[in-house]
């Protein structure tokens, strides 16, 4: 059941990081498209600690 939960937060927040990126590549102020890079970079870093919980679980 936890594995399960992770994997669905995993997979929710790289749909997220996804369409961020997405609205980043069609931005044209320079400070917009940063700002959504350094949300997009957050994200990232939750999916890792996301997978790194999923690996620990499983041990």
């Amino acid at each position: 059941m936890f594995e399960r939960d992770i994997q669905q937060c995993i997979d929710r927040c790289t749909k997220a990081a996804q369409m961020i990126r997405s609205i980043a590549n069609n931005m044209v102020d320079h400070r917009a498209r940063f700002a959504l890079a350094e949300a997009d970079r957050h994200i990232e870093m939750c999916i890792h600690g996301c997978l790194d919980a999923k690996e620990i679980a499983k041990s």
